[in-house]
C-alpha cells in the first residue's frame, strides 16, 4: 500500500483542540476509531498502542514534527491522518523544540514490512523545507491532502547525497524480542527501513564479505534482520532504546548490531 492509498483526507485536521502530548495521542485514537476505517479496535485500544509506543521513545524527531504510531493486532487496514497545530506542542523531540506536524500512522500488527516502508515515505517528505513550509501555510484539509499527493510522486535522476547518515543491521534471533526492536527501530528517523526474513536473512550474511567471518553457518529457527539508515546524531539513541528492551547487547548472544557509514547513494531500483 502507498502512502496516498492509506491517507484518508477525512483524518487532516486543521488547529485541532490539542494542548499537550496526551491529548494529541487521544486525539488521533478517536479520529481513527470514528473513521469507520478500522474495524476490531476501540478508541482505547488505539489510544493504549500509541501510548504504548511513545514509551519506547519519542517519535518527535525535531524540526517542528513527530509521526506518532503504532501496530494493532486484529485490524487489516493502515491508516494515515494528519494534524496541524497552530501552537507548538511538547512532544519531547530530539531537539527539545515543540512540534506542530503530527502525521500518524495505525496499521496491522501482521504488516511489519508495509509498516516501515509508510514510517519512510513519512520521514522522506518531512525532511524537505518545501513540504514542511507548504503543510505550515495551507489552510484546508484537501490543500494539504494534495501536497502529500506531489510530494509523494519520485523525484527521477537526482542523485541523493547523504552526509552524516549511518546504515545499521540489527541481527536478531530471539522471536519474543523481534516486536518490541522492530518498534524502537520504525521510531528512528529513517530515509529506508526494511525486514530480511528467515532464510533471506541467514543467505544474506553468508554471503556478505562484512559478516561471513563471524556469522555461524548453522542456520537458526528464528532469523530476522531489520537494516535502516539514519542520521548519526540518533545511532546512539537508537542503540540504547534496543538495548533498554534486551538488556546489554555484550551479554547476550541473540542479537548483534553493526553500524557502517552510508557517503553516498545514486540511482533506485523497482519496488
Amino acid at each position: 500500500m502507498s502512502l496516498v492509498d492509506a491517507l484518508d483526507s477525512k483524518l487532516i485536521v486543521i488547529s485541532p483542540d490539542v494542548s499537550d502530548k496526551e491529548e494529541v495521542l487521544r486525539k488521533i485514537a478517536d479520529m481513527v476509531s470514528t473513521s469507520g476505517r478500522i474495524k476490531n479496535a476501540t478508541s482505547d485500544v488505539i489510544y493504549h498502542a500509541l501510548s504504548e509506543r511513545e514509551s519506547l521513545g519519542s517519535t518527535g524527531f525535531g524540526n517542528g514534527i513527530a509521526i506518532p504510531h503504532c501496530r494493532i493486532a486484529g485490524i487489516d487496514n493502515f491508516l494515515i491522518g494528519l494534524l496541524i497545530s497552530d501552537k507548538g506542542i511538547d512532544f519531547d523531540s530530539i531537539d527539545g523544540e515543540n512540534a506542530q506536524i503530527f502525521p500518524f500512522v495505525v496499521g496491522p500488527d501482521a504488516k511489519p514490512k508495509e509498516y516501515l516502508k509508510l514510517l519512510s515515505a513519512i520521514s522522506q517528505m518531512l525532511r524537505k523545507d518545501k513540504f514542511r513550509n507548504a503543510i505550515l501555510s495551507s489552510h484546508s484539509p484537501e490543500e494539504i491532502y494534495e501536497i502529500i499527493k506531489a510530494h509523494s510522486q519520485p523525484e527521477d535522476g537526482i542523485p541523493l547525497k547523504r552526509p552524516g547518515m549511518k546504515m545499521l543491521h540489527v541481527f536478531i534471533q530471539n522471536e519474543s524480542l523481534f516486536d518490541d526492536l522492530l518498534q524502537v527501530f520504525a521510531g528512528s528517523e529513517s530515509t529506508s527501513a526494511l525486514v530480511i526474513e528467515t532464510h533471506e536473512s541467514t543467505d544474506y550474511l553468508m554471503n556478505t564479505p562484512l559478516f561471513a567471518g563471524f556469522w555461524n553457518s548453522d542456520v537458526q529457527h528464528f532469523n530476522r534482520l531489520i537494516v535502516a539508515v539514519i542520521r548519526d546524531e540518533i545511532v546512539y539513541s537508537t542503540v540504547r532504546n534496543i538495548e533498554y528492551i534486551c538488556g546489554k547487547l555484550s551479554e547476550r548472544d541473540d542479537i548483534m548490531i553493526t553500524v557502517t557509514d552510508l557517503h553516498y547513494v545514486l540511482g533506485s531500483l523497482g519496488s
